[in-house]
Order: structure tokens, then sequence, then C-alpha cells
């Protein structure tokens, strides 16, 4: 199936969008700290002077908004929900908490039992929808892992090993929680995983080693362990479905190195080196290996770089990476944050999808996106004959949609006759010109079909990129 429909569609957003920012290296002042980014790269959170958060649409706001009373740890898909820290003035302790322009900070409360502790909860990590945060808590002075959500509260997570647990991380759809239990001591780590309903699974109390992130859909988890036949811990990427633990490596042999995150299609880790209380950033690509990012970014040639300490996030697509730098005082720390090229492919897969009929509907796109250029956009895989709409937007918002996840903002609608006997179509036009550099489209279709749990499915989303 053709259609030129699609052309005005794009020029209709190129009227609304702001030209792209072309910089590779954004670096805070001391004080401050990098702790997440959105899947798209473009708002990123954290710390700042120590007690207080940040939200900064990096490209096209000149500094970042700064959120009084509380740290900041991690932000739902669309920038809108973030679980952190804040001091409780009446308990006269740390609790961990949640955070929306309506509400301002609100505390998730704690366990029983942890009134002793100099500290009551600690959050970690939120899901993508911003319903879900992981932490930890107290039940006397020994750290639980808990789940919360406005529904349940704060649950304890079921306890594995011999004492201490934390829950570090959750998959962006919630399905997957990870951090660590203490396994032949007090102090020793090893790899713990929970489920949503709290039961949980101990993998090898033999080993040292513990969960930091996860992929989307929680296959693929990061974190470090000692793993056989090494001396120093090392950055792991650990498939969920075979068990089978990939060695990442590291920057130096006689350091220990640790994942932090790991971009949609697993080809790029991030991470850092540390030994004592020294610490060098990495990012690790299939391509070409583990390079320290200060390397990286002199290879693009970026010069004046601070030491880039800690890699703590990354984008879906791998290109965008915040974490921590050295200050301007040797015990300061500050934010960064790093595109690692400015030059995109020009089509990126950012998952997503809910399967109906015939499983997930695969959307993909072709075409080099220059002036004039053949451009097409196919789906398979939908339900024969079904009705189904593209969404277009500017911009992402990772909305829940009848039980699935709208990455698109919609901002253009464009429905579509019903799909072919197979299950597919394609959109061919051609790409209008006089679009500046790095300028961004998001896709994705709905389709109706009554298999999917609310009666649409969604392809996977799909990011499009001008050269």
């Amino acid at each position: 199936m053709n259609t030129k429909l699609l052309g005005p569609v794009i020029l209709a957003c190129l009227a609304l969008a702001a030209s792209a920012n072309g910089q590779q290296l954004r670096t805070m002042p001391s004080g401050t700290w990098a702790t997440d980014v959105t899947p798209d790269g473009e708002i990123v959170v954290g710390s700042y002077n120590y007690v207080d958060g940040f939200i900064w649409r990096w490209r096209t706001e000149p500094a970042p908004t700064i959120i009084p009373g509380g740290t900041i740890e991690a932000v739902s898909d669309d920038g809108t929900v973030v679980a952190g820290n804040i001091h409780d003035q009446v308990v006269d302790a740390d609790v961990a908490a949640i955070w929306t322009q309506a509400t301002g900070w609100q505390s998730l409360g704690w366990l029983p039992g942890a009134l002793s502790c100099p500290n009551r909860s600690q959050s970690y990590d939120i899901s993508g929808d911003g319903s879900t945060i992981v932490g930890l808590s107290w039940v006397g002075c020994n750290s639980r892992g808990f789940r919360w959500t406005a529904a349940t509260g704060m649950q304890e997570l079921q306890v594995l090993g011999q004492g201490n647990n934390r829950c570090s991380a959750i998959s962006d759809d919630g399905s997957a929680l990870g951090g660590f239990a203490a396994s032949q001591g007090v102090i020793d780590r090893t790899l713990a995983y929970w489920a949503p309903d709290t039961s949980g699974t101990l993998i090898d109390p033999t080993e040292l080693s513990e969960v930091s992130g996860f992929n989307n859909d929680g296959r693929f988890s990061v974190g470090t362990g000692a793993l056989p036949g090494q001396n120093y811990m090392r950055a792991f990427v650990r498939d969920q479905q075979t068990g089978a633990m990939t060695n990442v490596g590291s920057l130096h042999t006689n350091w220990n190195s640790d994942a932090q995150d790991l971009s949609e299609d697993g080809r790029t880790v991030v991470g850092y080196d540390y030994l004592s209380l020294s610490r060098q950033a990495w990012v690790y690509r299939s391509t070409d290996g583990m390079i320290s990012l200060n390397d990286r970014l002199t290879a693009l040639g970026v010069t004046g770089a601070p030491a880039l300490l800690a890699c703590r996030a990354v984008s879906d697509d791998g290109n965008v990476v915040v974490g921590g730098a050295a200050g301007v005082n040797p015990l300061d720390g500050r934010g960064f944050i790093v595109e690692l090229s400015t030059s995109k492919q020009p089509w990126t897969n950012l998952g997503n999808g809910l399967a109906g009929t015939n499983g997930i509907p695969a959307l993909a796109g072709s075409g080099p996106l220059t002036a004039a250029s053949a451009t097409s956009v196919a789906l398979t895989q939908g339900k024969p004959g079904a009705g189904a709409a593209f969404v277009v937007g500017l911009s992402t918002s990772y909305a829940s949609f009848k039980q699935g996840v709208l990455v698109p903002k919609l901002d253009h609608l464009v429905l579509l006759p019903a799909l072919s006997g197979a299950g597919s179509v394609t959109l061919n036009f051609k790409w209008p010109g006089n679009l500046p550099s790095a300028f961004s489209l998001y896709w994705q279709v709905l389709v109706g079909d009554p298999a999917a749990p609310a009666g649409f499915a969604l392809s996977n989303a799909l990011k499009s990129t001008t050269p």
C-alpha cells in the first residue's frame, strides 16, 4: 500500500520543532551528580547541592530545574515522576520518597521495625510508568528489599540469603526486580532477583555479585560479580532466560569493574572501574569493546573534559550517557551528560510493543532521511484485515495505553485502511527537505486486535533521525 499522507505530517511536525542541540558534553556545577536519563535521552535527573534534586530537559532548557527537599535517584519514562530520598523532620531520618509536579515530595514510609535505624528507607529505582519504586528498608537494623506502589504501599520482598537484602533495580515494564542478598557473611553480596508478587530467587550464594540494572523487559540484567577464574569483581551482562553470564571486562586488570545500565539492544553497556577511592567511567560497545569515556570523547574531538568517574545510565539507543565527573575540589563531584554521536543512525528500534494475534506487530523504517529520498515505514505481523493507525510524535510520552506503552507523544494520528490479508502495510513517501540535522520523529502503530490484552496490539516504537 502506498500513501503520501506522511509527508505533510512531517512538515507539520517541523513547524513545531526546535533545532537540535549538537553539544556532545555537558557538565554541571560541583555538588551535582546525574543518576538517570529517560529512554529517549532527553531528560536527565540527579542530585543537586547534595540535598536537592534536579530535572533537566537538557537539549531545550538552558539550565536544570531544581527540585528542593530531596535527592533524585531515578525517573519515569516520560520524566514526570521521580524516585528519591528526603529527610523526614518528624522522625529525623531519611526516607524513600516519590515526587510529581502536582504533589511535590511524598514519603513512601518504611517497613515495620525500622525505628532504631539511622535512615528508615531508601529509593533506588522506578518502573517506566512511574507506578512502582524499589529500594531498601529495615527490620531492626537488617536491610530488606521493598517494592512500593500507591495501591499496595511498601511491601517487603522475600528475604533471601543469610541477612541483608537490597532491591537496586526494576525493569521498565516492572516485571523483573534485582539487587543482592547477603550470602556467606553479613557483608558478602550475591545475585538476588524478585518477581512483582515479592517472591525471590537466589542465584548462587557462593559467588560475590549484585544486580545494578535491567533492559526494558527484564530479559537482560547488568551488575558486578566475582566471576569464575577472576580475582577481581567484573562487570557482567546476564541473560535471564538462559542464565548465561557474559564478562564485559575492565579497563585495568587490577581494578574492579561495575556495569550500571545497558541499551535496549544490549550492544552498549555503561559503568566504571574502581579501586579504593579511584573511579574511571567507561562505555562498552559490541563493535569496539570497553573504552574509557574520556578516551571516547577525545576520539570525537572533544577537548577539556574533566575526569569522568562513573557512568550511571544510558538511553535506549546507547547514545546518551549520564553520570558523575571530578569536581573543582578533590572531594566534590559534578554531573555530566555525554552524547556519543551527533551523527545518528536514521532509524532506532525503541521496543515497547504489545502482542496480539501474531505476536508483537513489527515496525521497521528504511531510507537515509535526506531531502527527497525514498522513505518506507512498514508494519508486519499485525492481525490480518484489522484496522490500524500510525501515531507520529515530535517527542516521547511513554504513556500507558490499553495495558501497553504508547511511546510517541500523540502529535499526529494517521488512520489506515484495513491491514492486508498478511497483517501488513507499507507507507512509501519522499522525505521532506529543509529539515535540520538531528531532527527526530517517533513512530508506533496501533492495531485493533481482540487477542491483545485490551483489544489493541502495539508495534514496537521507532525513532527516525535526520543526518
